[in-house]
């Protein structure tokens, strides 16, 4: 092996930490040998994170490759969904789980625990109410449903309407209405009937 060349050695593919390699003791001016893996882990310096196991981590890599910081992460939560401003959760209270989506951090509409549906939170409304919409800019509401034919016990057979009209109203494009009279309508108010509707005074 005299005078051979590094350059004309049989590569080493499969490196293990027992293998030595030449190296010079600059201290006692003499070569000597040392194993790879004293090589790496006498040359590999500190760095500042601390040993040990992290969990949903956050790890800085620096452009050696060498980890520079580490921390633990916050698990997710699982019970709900999270877009920038707006979530669905569901919430497990025991006798008060529900279901519930906030929009602009404002909880819009939930889903109570015997099913019923609560606007803006736990406005469940009163019974017979129905929901009204706002418009495409407006959140929806409880309101009072429509009258239908009332009378005594289980009679159907007389529709009540107020005899004052104060607000302007327009008459639906080929509608007809019918109301009892006398009716007063105010000053501020005006009720509109186009050409293909009729409104019939009774």
């Amino acid at each position: 092996m005299a005078n051979t060349k590094i350059s004309e050695l049989t590569e080493l593919v499969s490196v293990q930490g027992s293998d030595v390699v030449p190296i010079v003791d600059t201290l006692n001016n003499q070569t000597k040998k040392a194993t790879v893996v004293n090589l790496v882990t006498t040359g590999l310096s500190d760095t500042a994170v601390t040993a040990g196991s992290y969990t949903l981590s956050s790890i800085t890599v620096d452009a050696k490759g060498r980890i520079t910081a580490a921390s633990n992460g916050t698990a997710a939560d699982t019970d709900k969904i999270v877009e920038g401003d707006t979530e669905a959760e569901v919430v497990d209270t025991g006798s008060d789980g529900h279901f519930k989506v906030t929009t602009e951090n404002a909880e819009r509409f939930r889903v109570g625990p015997a099913g019923q549906i609560g606007v803006g939170g736990a406005n469940y409304g009163t019974s017979g109410q129905v929901l009204t919409s706002g418009g495409p800019s407006g959140a929806i509401t409880w309101s009072a449903a429509a009258a239908g034919a009332t009378g005594g016990g289980s009679d159907a057979w007389a529709l009540e309407h107020d005899n004052t009209i104060t607000t302007t109203y327009t008459i639906g494009t080929g509608k007809n209405v019918i109301s009892a009279g006398p009716l007063s309508i105010n000053a501020a108010a005006t009720i509109t009937v186009p050409a293909t509707s009729n409104w019939v005074i009774v």
